[in-house]
């Protein structure tokens, strides 16, 4: 038998049997209708998908807090040696000059 001649089956919500799938969930798999999808940057997540990436997400950024503190202070202090480097060497090479 042909798959031509096989009849079309509709894929159903994993929420809603009556209504056809028009989405997949990126993480669980399931199909899911439009009520029961949600897109978040152009991927499809059902609501409890949704909820543990939201969840992970918070927890995420509370271990994050004194790390993220800190890093602005880091990157000046940083960018100050930097300079005061590349001051250093520029009064080296006037000086070196000057005395040739």
């Amino acid at each position: 038998m042909s798959s031509a001649s096989s009849p079309h089956r509709a894929v159903v919500c994993a929420h809603h049997p009556e209504r056809q799938a028009s989405g997949v969930c990126v993480r669980c798999r399931a199909r899911l209708c439009g009520e029961c999808t949600t897109k978040l940057d152009g991927i499809n997540y059902c609501a409890s998908c949704l909820a543990t990436l939201a969840d992970d997400e918070a927890r995420r950024g509370e271990g994050d807090d004194g790390a993220a503190k800190g890093r602005p202070a880091l990157e000046v202090m940083w960018l100050l040696v930097g300079v005061c480097a590349l001051t250093l060497a520029c009064w080296g090479l006037l000086v070196l000059g000057a005395a040739w």
